[in-house]
């Protein structure tokens, strides 16, 4: 797998931090789609403008989807991950949350500042990474995001490079039920 780390993703937690040092961000990795596939997959209608947002970046292993609204995120994630991987990053005033999937399966979630209530079937197969990340200290004061960021490349074997997130290569939306 990857050796990514917090400096490899520093310029993403950068541009999704406001001045005050809030960050929103919702992106899911996903392991060997295509921006096309990983539509098809959550139902977005490329091009749509009504309903939730979605961006997806291509990038080298995979693809990126960026959602406008959170809720989504969780909802569309199980699909994604049928036959391969995903890693969700959510960050706004109120969540600070990873999750990785497994062929459909939630095996591992966690708040980056709880990592000890994590939760799902498996919840320690990103150990090793977690610790040398450190997001698995509750105590922490650094800034965790540009770490999580670092733990999903980790978790998926897709890189999201900056000239990767300059322009989506794929818009859309999904309609809320």
């Amino acid at each position: 797998m990857s050796g990514a780390t917090a400096a490899d993703y520093a310029w993403l937690a950068e541009l999704c931090t406001d001045g005050d040092g809030d960050a929103g961000l919702c992106l899911t990795f996903v392991r060997g789609l295509s921006p096309d596939e990983a539509f098809r997959r959550i139902g977005a209608v490329p091009d749509a403008t009504d309903g939730c947002r979605v961006g997806g970046y291509s990038a080298h292993g995979g693809t990126v989807l960026e959602y406008e609204w959170a809720g989504m995120l969780w909802e569309q994630s199980v699909p994604l991950s049928a036959g391969t991987v995903a890693a969700t990053v959510f960050v706004d005033l109120k969540h600070d949350d990873f999750c990785y999937l497994v062929d459909g399966r939630r095996v591992s979630s966690f708040c980056w500042f709880a990592y000890s209530l994590r939760d799902g079937v498996f919840p320690d197969p990103l150990l090793a990474d977690v610790h040398e990340l450190g997001l698995d200290r509750d105590d922490s004061t650094e800034e965790p995001l540009p770490n999580a960021l670092a733990l999903a490349e980790r978790a998926t074997g897709v890189r999201l490079q900056r000239a990767d997130f300059v322009r989506p290569s794929l818009m859309g939306s999904i309609r809320r039920a």
